[in-house]
C-alpha cells in the first residue's frame, strides 16, 4: 500500500480519511492543519499549526526510540 500523499510505502497502520490513505507523517500533516484551521480559520494558522504538530511527533518519537 502507498500513501496517497507522498507516495511512500505505508508501514504499519495507515491513516484513513474519507478520500485518501495517507502513511503516518503525511497523517500527522494532515490533522495538525486541520485543528490550525479549525482553530484560527486562516491557512496561515493551519500551516503553522502543522509544523509544530508535526515538529512535536517526531521529538517524542526520538524519545521512545
Amino acid at each position: 500500500m502507498r500513501c496517497d500523499q507522498c507516495n511512500r510505502t505505508i508501514s504499519g497502520a495507515p491513516t484513513e480519511t474519507a478520500t485518501r490513505t495517507l502513511c503516518t507523517p503525511c497523517g500527522e500533516t494532515l490533522l495538525g492543519a486541520t485543528a490550525g484551521f479549525l482553530s484560527t480559520g486562516s491557512v496561515g494558522g493551519a500551516i503553522s499549526t502543522a509544523g509544530w504538530y508535526r515538529a512535536l511527533r517526531d521529538r517524542r518519537r526520538e524519545k521512545n526510540n
